[in-house]
């Protein structure tokens, strides 16, 4: 797996009209005065307050400006992939897809996707479970998750032919106590053909990015990718629920752990207020207030690869005591991480399946 290509130096299209069609005017303020909901890899995310008392918070995300000022190539990517983003946010309509409101420009001409705003994502709850050593999360939220989550794939891998690669617990949103989930950040999708796998033959700019510790095992082979690399990483979010950390990282030094943690703080600090942010991430460059563009998650994917070996099934931590409730879940985690991409179900299959457990648990 390779990771996106850098393109040549170009003055940056404008966004295409299709984008334009049905945006509503939206004037976004200078950063310091919206709420800092997380920071990603040269992306930053605002809470923007909306006048009117009937007006509900979006979500505004961006490219960094300190990476434009620093990388004008990657700064051109990343702000491709949020056009991109948006071009596909409008055309998903799912209620376990997280909600296109608008593309507009800031007030310094860069494009910005305005969207539905969750209170945080799954990532940043394990997160807090882990660090208040509260063990696996609840079998009733994680069945909610994977129902919620699964029918969200099962509408993007059969309806909008659509593979999201990039499924993590970072792009998870929770909506109160698990009222719903939703999916985010589809900046590196890809289309699928008829067959539920992407055709790189048909367009060479094709390119799988993901994340290393959540990718398929034939993402990393040069194999067919497809709907099945989705359930894959699906099931490594499934293992989350029940480790509590990342993939691929339970047995590693805890130094390490807090590194990767610290670094997905700063993708997922919602709700906390700009102090908080700080203390949490190291890398913020104080005067600019965004992220240090060191990519902090793939050094410490390099600092361990020789311990870790990605696209594979990691072993379940032996020190919790699961109660029936969970047999379902463990079920799922181990069929989803099958190596074999026909080993594994579809979405379809998988909310199914809970649908089946709970109406077998309410006869009895």
């Amino acid at each position: 797996m390779q990771e996106s290509g850098t393109p040549q130096r170009v003055l940056r299209n404008p966004q295409s009209e299709e984008v334009k069609k049905g945006c509503s005017p939206l004037n976004i303020p200078p950063s310091p005065f919206m709420r800092n909901l997380g920071y990603g890899t040269g992306v930053n995310v605002y809470r923007l307050e909306r006048s009117g008392q009937t007006c509900s918070p979006w979500a505004v995300k961006r490219a960094s400006h300190r990476i434009e000022q620093l990388n004008h190539d990657k700064y051109a990517t990343l702000n491709n992939r949020i056009v991109k983003e948006a071009e596909i946010l409008r055309q998903l309509q799912h209620p376990n897809i997280i909600g296109f409101r608008t593309i507009t420009k800031d007030c310094n001409g860069v494009d910005a996707l305005a969207m539905e705003c969750c209170n945080t994502s799954l990532g940043l709850i394990l997160e807090r479970r882990f660090e208040e050593n509260e063990g696996p999360l609840p079998a009733i939220q994680t069945k909610k998750l994977i129902e919620d989550i699964a029918k969200a794939l099962d509408y993007l891998h059969t309806e909008a032919r659509l593979l999201h690669g990039d499924i993590k617990s970072y792009n998870v949103l929770v909506k109160g106590e698990f009222e719903i989930c939703k999916l985010c950040d589809f900046g590196v999708s890809l289309p699928l053909d008829e067959t539920g796998h992407v055709d790189f033959a048909k367009d060479s700019k094709l390119e799988y990015v993901g994340t290393l510790l959540w990718s398929a095992p034939e993402t990393f082979k040069d194999g067919k990718i497809g709907s099945s690399c989705d359930i894959f990483s699906f099931g490594l979010v499934i293992y989350e629920t029940i480790a509590l950390v990342p993939p691929h990282t339970f047995e590693v030094e805890q130094n390490e752990i807090e590194d990767l943690n610290n670094e997905e703080k700063c993708s997922n600090a919602s709700g906390s207020n700009d102090d908080t942010i700080k203390q949490n991430c190291p890398n913020i460059d104080e005067t600019n207030n965004e992220l240090d563009e060191s990519n902090v998650s793939e050094s410490l994917e390099n600092s361990l690869s020789d311990e870790l070996v990605y696209g594979t099934r990691p072993p379940l931590p032996g020190a919790f005591d699961f109660s029936d409730d969970y047999n379902i879940i463990i079920e799922l985690f181990y069929l989803c991480t099958n190596e074999i991409p026909t080993d594994r179900p579809n979405a379809k299959e998988i909310w199914q399946s809970l649908q089946r457990e709970k109406e077998t648990t309410q006869s009895e």
